[in-house]
């Protein structure tokens, strides 16, 4: 009862809020882009709550319960690292390139440095594979609440699909960002109240540790779960090839704060350069509490679920440990809030997909097959959003195995396929051909690694996509001089 009041009145503050931004939404840079005029806490908490998807808590923070601790201290140290790269190498002269060029897009900056063709890619890229991005994130969520309130499955993914759909259809990248400030605050809450729980559950985290060497877990000692290649899934344990996976796994889903459009859009709605160089403190801070707090709760799992529960269960789906945890320390009310911060850390992330989805469909595809008015624009764009909205929802309901795969690539695709771009069009000149190449490129590698290869390096496939990417760029760019060097 306590969850469904609990979360009953976050999604109707958050259809509240939605409303309250249409008022404010005056034109299509309001839609896209909130004027442009947003500050530091609205920017950083928004690129915090879009980046931590339900996947953070239960994904990340369950997953250490099966790698220890080595899956933990890599994780957090490269979400801080990039979040320090993502502000001070991307978000600077991004800031200043579509400011100058009046790009509204990711893709459009990419038109404004290379050419026609790499926004079209990039739309294409953002539309095909953000699609099945959000399926895992729906399955999440939909679990999530099947669990909360008792209700099924595909009553619960569709719940979370219209509440995002509505408030992010009228209200914009307002309504967007707005719903993600609150959504930031939740979830950091959250995270913050989680672990503390769990300290004081465990009498504080000296004793927790010293505990934990002493206890006996599935895969032998405790001890193991302080040591650095020792632990990991079987079929990775089997094949030697523990550490590649480990670090891997936790480069290519911190990375992802470099070139995700999801994110660095966030970085051309600052009001000004003073909101990125305040961001760039703040974002930072706020990533690596959170992770820290989160990240940690994995193998301490260890001391708490076999007082409850056989733990077997919970190494073949660590996603259960973290709310598995949250049941059992928290009273009912606080328990409430906090899974209402794990659904919110979806729909935080599912509105600013959605939302650049829609975004690049209509500004880089549709108006660069016809002229469009801007009253048109918004129309289309809002009709978008609940049609790139849906698609996922009906593919979360019961994905086929092919979607299953795809999902697994989204993330690596991205990365892969708009780093390198990304970084020439700030601090290098470049035609559109290297840029295009690697773009491409990168896509057919990452496809290719993860359906032959990753099942037998278990290196993830935004490993190999970004070398892809580089050295293609690179060939790329030799060529064209080469070619310009040759008289006639």
């Amino acid at each position: 009862m306590d969850a469904l009041i609990v979360l009953t009145g976050y999604l109707i503050l958050m259809l509240a809020i939605g409303i309250y931004e249409y008022r404010k939404t005056k034109g299509v840079l309001d839609f896209y882009l909130a004027g442009k005029n947003l500050g530091v806490l609205v920017v950083s908490f928004s690129f915090f709550a879009t980046y931590f998807s339900t996947a953070a808590f239960l994904g990340g923070g369950g997953f250490g319960f099966i790698a220890g601790f080595q899956w933990s201290a890599f994780l957090i140290f490269f979400h801080i690292l990039f979040a320090l790269v993502a502000w001070a190498i991307i978000a600077p002269p991004m800031k200043r390139i579509a400011d100058r060029h009046g790009a509204i897009t990711i893709p459009e900056i990419f038109k404004m440095s290379f050419g026609r063709a790499t926004q079209f890619v990039a739309a294409l890229i953002i539309i095909v594979f953000f699609q099945f991005y959000m399926v895992s994130i729906y399955k999440g969520a939909g679990n999530l609440l099947e669990v909360m309130l008792g209700i099924d499955y595909r009553s619960a993914v569709v719940i979370t699909a219209v509440v995002v759909m509505v408030y992010t259809a009228i209200g914009g990248f307002r309504a967007v960002v707005m719903t993600d400030l609150i959504q930031g605050v939740l979830v950091l809450a959250g995270g913050i109240l989680l672990f503390a729980a769990v300290m004081f559950y465990l009498g504080g985290p000296f004793n927790a540790i010293e505990s934990l060497k002493s206890v006996e877990i599935a895969m032998g000692d405790g001890k193991q779960l302080f040591e650095f290649g020792k632990l990991a899934p079987p079929p990775i344990m089997k094949a030697g090839m523990v550490i590649p996976f480990i670090l891997s796994l936790t480069f290519a889903i911190s990375i992802a704060q470099l070139a995700s459009p999801q994110l660095v859009i966030r970085f051309i709605a600052a009001k000004d350069e003073r909101v990125i160089a305040k961001g760039a403190i703040l974002t930072p801070l706020i990533i690596g509490i959170f992770a820290l707090c989160v990240f940690s709760i994995g193998p301490f799992g260890w001391l708490i679920i076999p007082e409850f529960d056989d733990p077997v269960k919970y190494m073949k789906n660590p996603d259960l440990v973290v709310p598995f945890i949250a049941m059992k320390l928290f009273p009912a009310g606080l328990n409430a809030l906090l899974l209402t911060a794990i659904v919110a850390a979806a729909m935080s992330t599912i509105n600013s997909l959605v939302h650049v989805i829609a975004t690049s469909f209509v500004r880089d595809v549709v108006q660069n097959a016809t002229r469009v008015g801007d009253k048109t624009v918004l129309v289309l764009t809002r009709v978008s959003v609940f049609a790139f909205a849906l698609l996922p929802v009906v593919m979360a309901i019961n994905p086929p195995d092919v979607i299953v795969v795809i999902v697994g690539l989204s993330f690596s695709v991205i990365t892969s396929a708009f780093l390198i771009p990304l970084l020439s069009a700030f601090y290098s000149r470049s035609s559109e051909t290297p840029a295009l190449a690697s773009m491409i490129v990168s896509v057919i590698v990452c496809v290719v690694w993860y359906l032959y290869f990753y099942k037998v390096y278990w290196v993830y496939p935004v490993v190999p996509g970004l070398v892809a990417s580089a050295v293609t760029y690179a060939i790329a760019m030799r060529a064209e001089r080469v070619m310009k060097a040759v008289p006639g």
